[in-house]
């Protein structure tokens, strides 16, 4: 069959809510790499949150942050920042609210009021907010977590807790039009979180911009994904494909579902595809 270029997402997609790749995943890229297929993570998550691990299961480019930084052989390619003024009005709303923010840039992750905080049980043996055991997670970010708020960011993850009165529908309200703000999927019971990035910066941005340098027609480009910082790449890839634990709004903007993570979902999805086979 003809090359393709797939972009895979990582939560929920490839990584479990345990941080796990289902060994099935793991055989099915390295046979689609095999075959000749160009394999890109594309993730909300920054370059310092991404597992190396990961990048070595056959990927040869990245694409962080929502669309905003990319990577090829490890050599960046594009890094699309929100400016200082931006980021400084954003802050001050944000801090104005208490609200648990996350800012990332490729070299390094800035947690304000303890928002590294939700991933750990609050007495060390409870669950965390986050649901899942991100012991890895928090073990791959230690060395680039910083104090304090970037000049400049590619994108910012906020919690908005029940408790404090803001909701998502406020900072849609404040900075809707001037921002793309996508939600997030802490348990609602406990609150509610957003990753906010530049206007018009989504994961499309990068797929189109990754297919573009390596030379690939759109209708040759295959997306897997689940929630709703993929709904933009599901609609603009050739083939979009929702997993069976994403959301409904993923799933209706998909060509077809699949089966969930933890059932060998992203398996099936490449054997149906025949990415498998050379």
């Amino acid at each position: 069959m003809a090359q393709r270029l797939v972009f895979v997402d990582v939560d929920g997609t490839l990584v479990n809510h345990n941080q796990e790749v289902p060994d099935s995943a793991q055989e099915a890229l390295a046979a689609a790499a095999a075959a000749g297929h160009q394999l890109v993570l594309c993730t909300g998550r920054s370059k310092p949150e991404v597992y190396p691990a990961l990048l070595d299961l056959g990927f040869r480019g990245l694409v962080g942050s929502n669309g905003a930084y990319g990577e090829m052989d490890g050599a960046a390619i594009f890094d699309d920042r929100m400016p200082e003024n931006d980021v400084a009005e954003l802050a001050s709303w944000f801090d104005s609210n208490r609200t648990a923010c996350f800012w990332t840039t490729p070299d390094a992750v800035y947690s304000v009021h303890d928002f590294i905080d939700l991933f750990r049980p609050s007495d060390g043996v409870s669950e965390p907010t986050a649901a899942g055991d991100w012991t890895a997670y928090l073990r791959q970010i230690g060395p680039y977590v910083r104090t304090g708020v970037p000049k400049t960011a590619n994108k910012v993850t906020f919690f908005l807790s029940a408790g404090l009165g803001a909701r998502l529908a406020d900072a849609r309200e404040r900075f809707g039009s001037r921002f793309c703000i996508v939600s997030g999927s802490m348990p609602q019971e406990l609150g509610e979180t957003g990753e906010l990035t530049a206007l018009g910066m989504d994961k499309s941005v990068g797929l189109k911009k990754m297919a573009a340098r390596l030379g690939f027609a759109p209708d040759d480009t295959v997306a897997l994904g689940d929630s709703a910082n993929d709904i933009e790449m599901l609609r603009s890839a050739g083939t979009g494909i929702a997993m069976g634990n994403g959301t409904p709004e993923a799933k209706e903007v998909a060509d077809w579902v699949t089966a969930p993570i933890d059932d060998d979902g992203l398996a099936l999805a490449f054997e149906q595809l025949g990415l498998t086979h050379a």
